[in-house]
Parts: C-alpha cells; structure tokens; sequence
C-alpha cells in the first residue's frame, strides 16, 4: 500500500501542534522547531518573504519535500533528477571506501561526466513523507505507579504494535516512532528509503577539508565542506516532488535565513545532573581517549595510502567528535549553565514542595540519588564499553563468546537450525571486525586496559593477574596483549572471515586467549550494563514528572530536544564577539585561504589550485559585495547541532545559499543550552560551491543541470 501524502489528516498535525505550545520558547531565535510546531511562528515578522505554509503545510508539497537524511547527515535535492547536495565530510567515507592507491578520489575529487561514471555507494537515503502524534497511543495502559521496568517495557511493548500495523498498512515505507519527550510525546512518522545513492562530485580534498582538525569547530573558515550525490530508484534517477532553486548572488549580512534538517541529540531538558556526567566524565574520558586512538592510528599510517584511506574515515570521526568535547568542556567552564541548572532545580524543588501536591517532593531528590549512582561508576562503563570498538579481534572474540553460550543453551535438536539461521548474527560479528594490523589492534587494546587499570576502581584486576602482570607500565601492558594477539587464531584475518561468513560452527567452537580476557570482562560489562539501564529506566519514568513540575511552574516555555526528525531553525547572518578584543566577520574569502596556505599539513592547497585562485577573475555575482573576492565561509545565528551537517541555508524567498557543516568552537555547548551571544553555525557559501565546481573541477554537466550560468 502505497502513501498518499495529500489525503494526510490535517486535523492530527493541528492536535499536535496544540500539544506542543506549551513548548515554545521566549526567544524565538533559538529553537529546533518540529514541523508540527511552525503554525505557531510568525516568520513573516522575522523576515520570510515566501508563504510560510509552502515551507511545510499537511497534505501539500513544500520545501520540506526536498530534504532528505543521508546517512547521519542532511541533504537537499537540487535538480528534478535527483541530484542532492550535502557535506564533503558526510561522504567522506563514501569516497574513502571507493578510492584505491591508484584512484585517490579522496585526495584528487570526483566529477562523474555522465551518470555512466558515478559511483554507487551505501548512503541510505530517507525522505519524510508524512507524521502522526501517536502519544496516547505508545502510553495506553502505561501505569505511572508501576516499577520503571515495566513503564519501559509496555511503552517499547506499545511501539512495536504501533509500528508493525503501520508496516502492513505502508510495507514500502520505513515507520519509526520517535520520542519527542520521554514519557510524554511520541511521533509517528512515515519514511520513503533510496537505497542506491552515487557520487556525482566531489572537491579535491585540499578544498572540502581545507583546515583539516586545525580548523575544524573554528571560525573564521575556508572549506568548501559540500559534495553533489545522485539518488537512484528502480535503476533511474530519482526525481523529487520538490528541489530547491539557487541563488547565485548569495546573501548578505544581517539578512534573514533558515535552515531545515535533521539535528541529531540536544540535552536541554536533561537535568543538571545530566551535564555534571557529561562535564566530569564523558567528555573529558572520551576526548583523552580519542586523542590517543587518533595519534595511534596516524602514527601507522604514516607513508602508507592504503592505511591512510582506511583509516581515514575513522580518524575523521574520532577527530570531530574530540574536538567537540573540548568545546563543550570550555563552554561549561567559561559559562553559567551548569550553576543555571542548578539553580534552577533548586526553585522547582521548592515550588514542589508548596504546591500541595505531595507526589512531587521526592522527584527531583529522587533523580539527583539516581545520578549520583550513574556517576559513581561511570568512568569504567565508559572505558569498558570503549573495548568493542578500539579492537576489532576482541569485538570478535566477545561476539564469540555470546554465541556460544547461546548455542550451548539449546537443545541438542535445535542447534543445527540455530547454525543454518545463523547469516544475521555473523553479519554482526562481521561488522564489528574491522582489523587493518594485528599490531594496531593489540597497542589500541593494551592502551584502553591500562586506562582502565590507571582507572584505580579494579575493574583491570582479574585480566592483569590472567596476563601475569602487577602494578604494569603501559609498555608492559601492550607487550602482554601482543604476546596474546600475535597468537591469536583471530590474528589471520581470511581465515576468520571465512569462518563468520561460511563456517559460524567452527567459529563459535573455536579457542583462544582473547576469549578468555573477553570472558573476565563480559560479566562486568553484563553487571554494569544492566545496573546502568535500570537506573536509565527509572529516570525516565520521573523525566515526565519533572517536565510536569515546570510547566506548572513557568506555564512552558521549553521545546522538545532533538532527536533526529525533521526541524526548523531561524536567525539571521550575523557576526559575533568569541573572546575579549575579537571580532568576527560572517563572510571570508578566497583571500584567507592564500593568507593560509601551506605545501603540506591541514592548510595543504595543491600550487595548480592556488594559481586559479589568483588568476580566474569569476562572475562578479561570486564576490563579496565591498571586499572584492569570492565568498567561501557565512556565519549565523541559528541553532543547529550534528545531523545538521549538510542542511541546506535558505534564504527569505527558500532559495539555497548555502551549505550548514559545523559549528563555531563556542557553539559545541548548543547540545546544553543556545544563546545569541556565542552561539554561531558555519556554512559553505553557495557562492563558493559554485566557483569551485566551475573553476576548479571544470563540472559543467553539474552546473548544466542546476540550470546555472556563470
């Protein structure tokens, strides 16, 4: 059965928009605004200059129509034959994945001349077709008196039914319900999947990751973070309901704009308690550790293409999102949000306690118990949990041993079906067993157990004592897992590729050491695990009552947290002041990238590059209006946060000028709170995309279709 998006019911976004008023804030500014929410927005006072109900209206086709999610990224479709635009660094391991020694696209760029030459990747692409409040749906017979575990399990008991009778009624679309507040509001929404998505162009690599990690969360910017991509349906090129026009002269400074995409995780409504995990534990563990993963990782790929392309897309991620934690690390320290919160917390404690109702008076004490045992053992969870990742044969060696105890736990008669049913259990311990050299994986592992023994909690007891180690350096350490993993039957990467993928048998039956660190370990994980998602689940369930403690108090005044769904967010370009003395522009130049260019390292810019930069003299519609050069970086206000990456910059009219990638270094404390001061989003100006593609890559066919001239 197939959607019809106009005969969606008007009258269930109304309800959900009602339901939300009490949600929005009091600067209007700041906010990730659900597309149920915009009916209460006045962005013609802002300065939208197109109707606002052709930006997203029920039943109709609007701007919304064009936004896709990528992946964990956004794009937007820019021709009527599927051509998306998107982030450089959102197909970046699209691009490393089909580049070789002999075909560095990565490091040259990508120009498909015809759709004969482009690229087919695994990209997922999701488009929103249609939404539906599902709230008192998901929290039918939840009883708020129950145990925690059991409001849990009968809202994901809810969930499942809900969505198994919207995939009989839709089977060709992807249904996922997601929650807008926890314990309070549920959204159903329906999803059309392009599965063949292909790259059609992408900048050398100079340009789209110009800066590299120096830059990266910093502003001023010179990237031309942007790549073109092409979705494909039944063998042809997609063609959209709806994509977005260009406006070549770009936009100007405090002009209005809006961007629209799927902002990942925000943590506004979380409670203080929440930000001192994150400020005392996540943030700084995560980032040290990620610092030594990406050092690691570089140090032995040094001279190696083949290990750089691997790594590459690993070393990407690990970088931005250590960098991201040092922002917000800053932004805690250097701002009153923490104290705010609780501050805050504590007026609402006293408001419970007068407001009669004797209900309330334990649930923010009750939460702060709760953190409090979360935090207590958070540094080993989070280390511990690190394991799976940092080491691919110890990934495989854990897998291992859950299945085996599986398959040890059947009837005799039941484990030949098991092993013949077994394709997606392998295809999981496949996944997981990314192993470029053994030497890699056993210095990554050694590193993350010293850490862990350093850790000074004796979670690394039992596995020191089994390595024949006391009080150890991490020289030690490392030479004790190489002795282990040298060894190892994992150590032989076809071979145990063959035994996931042809023989899961003789792979769950087969012995090694590493299995045995992974069975001293897994039953910690296992205890830490299940202490951590029952506290988790406890504190979901008071998560409702304390949003209905500050409604009662403030009357609202608080949105939802992303969460990964379609929103809006509106501001203006706009510069801004980061530090005492400094004052930033919302526009740079093709200048500052010859002010920074370097034959080698972040700022590396290829000599046949920089002459085009200085000799091409580009349509003047290209160029800054008083400085005379090409724009290449915009700066503005609006909130934004990851899954952001690659929305599309609107201006008053809906017209593209450019592409959101990042966040200013101050900005990574959004996910906690936004504020006009520091709060500033990146984008690659359109004017820049289309130099680039123009004088750089010469992609006249791209340019062709966008129905562009230069």
């Amino acid at each position: 059965m197939k959607l019809n998006i106009r005969k969606f019911s008007k009258m269930a976004a109304i309800i959900f928009t009602f339901s939300f008023l009490a949600f929005t804030p009091a600067n209007h500014e700041e906010g990730m605004y659900p597309l149920a929410q915009l009916g209460s927005l006045d962005l013609k006072k802002a300065g939208l200059e197109m109707a606002q109900s052709d930006i997203y209206q029920p039943g109709k086709i609007g701007l919304t129509n064009a936004l896709v999610r990528l992946g964990g990224c956004t794009g937007s479709f820019i021709s009527d034959k599927g051509l998306i635009i998107t982030n450089h660094h959102c197909v970046f391991g699209a691009v490393a994945s089909a580049s070789s020694p002999e075909h560095n696209y990565l490091e040259n760029g990508f120009y498909a001349k015809d759709e004969a030459e482009e690229i087919k990747t695994s990209l997922p692409c999701k488009i929103t077709l249609s939404f539906d409040d599902v709230s008192d749906r998901v929290l039918k017979d939840v009883d708020p008196t129950s145990a925690p575990e059991e409001q849990q399990q009968k809202i994901e008991d809810n969930i499942k039914a809900i969505t198994e009778a919207e995939k009989e009624s839709y089977p060709d679309l992807k249904i996922e319900i997601s929650e807008m507040f926890v314990g309070k509001y549920y959204t159903l929404f329906r999803y059309k999947m392009l599965n063949d998505v292909r790259l059609v162009y992408v900048p050398p690599k100079a340009v789209g990751k110009f800066g590299g990690e120096t830059d990266n969360w910093i502003w001023p910017r010179h990237n031309g973070d942007f790549s073109v991509v092409r979705a494909y349906e039944n063998g042809k090129p997609y063609k959209p309901e709806r994509h977005l026009k260009i406006d070549v002269n770009g936009t100007q400074e405090n002009d209005f704009v809006f961007v629209l995409g799927y902002p990942g995780s925000t943590y506004r409504h979380f409670p203080a308690q929440y930000l001192t995990y994150q400020n005392d534990h996540l943030l700084p563990l995560i980032s040290s550790w990620f610092d030594e993963r990406i050092a690691l990782l570089k140090q032995d790929a040094k001279g190696n293409v083949a290990k750089e392309l691997q790594y590459a897309s690993t070393i990407a991620s690990l970088s931005n999102t250590t960098k991201n934690f040092k922002g917000k690390m800053q932004g805690l320290r250097r701002t009153s949000i923490l104290n705010n919160r609780f501050e805050e917390q504590n007026k609402l404690q006293k408001f419970a306690m007068a407001n009669g109702d004797p209900s309330d008076d334990e649930v923010i004490p009750r939460i702060a118990a709760l953190y409090k045992r979360k935090n207590a053992m958070a540094d080993d969870y989070i280390l511990l949990n690190q394991m799976y990742s940092a080491s691919g044969m110890y990934y495989a060696a854990h897998m291992r041993n859950s299945l085996k105890a599986e398959y040890d736990a059947l009837e005799k008669s039941e484990r030949k079906s098991w092993i013949q049913n077994s394709g997606k259990l392998m295809q999981r311990v496949k996944s997981g067993f990314r192993v470029v050299s053994t030497e890699m994986d056993y210095t990554l592992f050694g590193s993350l157990l010293y850490r862990i023994f350093k850790s000074g909690d004796g979670r690394a007891d039992v596995a020191l004592e089994y390595l024949n180690l006391n009080n150890p350096s991490k020289k030690e350490v490392i030479a004790a897992i190489a002795k282990i993993w040298n060894n190892s039957k994992y150590a032989n990467k076809t071979k145990t590729l063959d035994w996931i993928e042809n023989n899961p048998k003789k792979f769950i039956k087969a012995k090694d050491k590493i299995q045995d660190l992974a069975a001293i370990f897994g039953p910690q994980v296992t205890t830490m695990r299940r202490d951590w998602v029952d506290i988790s689940a406890e504190l979901d369930a008071l998560m409702p009552r304390l949003a209905d403690i500050k409604q009662n108090h403030y009357g609202g005044n608080f949105i939802p947290d992303a969460n990964a769904t379609l929103r809006l967010t509106y501001g203006y370009v706009k510069g801004y002041s980061p530090s005492d003395a400094v004052n930033n522009d919302p526009f740079t130049t093709i200048d500052g990238i010859l002010e920074k260019a370097q034959p080698s390292g972040d700022y590396y810019m290829p000599e046949n590059i920089l002459e085009k930069f200085k000799t091409v003299n580009a349509n003047d519609n290209l160029k800054h209006p008083t400085k005379g050069q090409v724009v290449v970086g915009i700066l503005y206000n609006l909130d934004t946060t990851g899954g952001n990456s690659g929305s599309p910059i609107l201006n008053a009219k809906g017209e593209l000028v450019g592409v959101n990638f990042d966040r200013a270094f101050s900005a990574t404390i959004n996910d906690f709170e936004w504020n006009e001061s520091y709060s500033r989003s990146i984008g690659v100006d359109i004017r820049y995309v289309l130099y680039v593609m123009k004088y750089v890559s010469g992609a006249d066919a791209v340019l062709e279709e966008l129905d562009v001239e230069l």
